[in-house]
């Protein structure tokens, strides 16, 4: 498999794992589970990585399992556009970018924990992950571009083209136009 098909493959797997790992923190969140877990980056800050695993303890750690998962996943992004990608500078930014994204947003699920939920701060988590899991996205369609089927290419390009639509028209199909409607005659109020 040559470098550009790992870092295709890569990105894939990354968007795959940020939408799991988003999932699963909702999951936290609707649970009530959040602080399950009160300390970070183990569970009970007693140096044991892996805590009596049931009930919302489960739940909270399934969540910071799938996010080391996707922080590694990242990792290996970055690597692989380091070593492969540097003739395409928008990717290796993305994926660099990417790479800072996922470390903010590593220490900030601690500092959520740390700081018992706060409002603004699980807000700040959330709009983080939802930017990493935009940027990977589109990281994904990139890298992929080039592998995508030319029908898909072609409806996308036909779906973006901008052509004016003129009034009475629609789909390209004339459309009678209203009739004007009849004066109305106001009489003033006697009173």
């Amino acid at each position: 498999m040559r470098g550009h098909d790992l870092f295709r493959c890569a990105t894939l797997f990354a968007v795959v794992l940020c939408y799991a790992t988003i999932l699963l923190g909702g999951n936290v969140m609707a649970s009530g589970n959040g602080l399950a877990c009160p300390s970070w980056p183990t569970c009970y800050g007693n140096g044991n990585l892996l805590p009596n695993v049931q009930g919302g303890v489960a739940v909270e750690w399934s969540h910071r399992v799938m996010a080391f998962f996707l922080a590694s996943s990242v990792l290996v992004l970055g690597v692989l556009a380091i070593a492969f990608e540097r003739g395409r500078p928008a990717l290796l930014k993305m994926s660099l970018g990417g790479l800072g994204l996922v470390v903010t947003e590593a220490l900030l699920g601690g500092l959520v924990v740390e700081q018992s939920l706060a409002v603004t701060l699980v807000l700040v988590h959330l709009a983080i992950a939802t930017a990493l899991f935009g940027l990977l996205l589109v990281l994904a369609l990139l890298a992929n571009f080039r592998e995508l089927p030319t029908r898909w290419v072609a409806w996308a390009r036909r779906a973006l083209d901008e052509r004016p639509t003129p009034v009475g028209e629609t789909y390209g199909e004339p459309t009678p136009a209203p009739p004007d409607p009849a004066p109305v005659a106001f009489a003033p109020r006697e009173g």
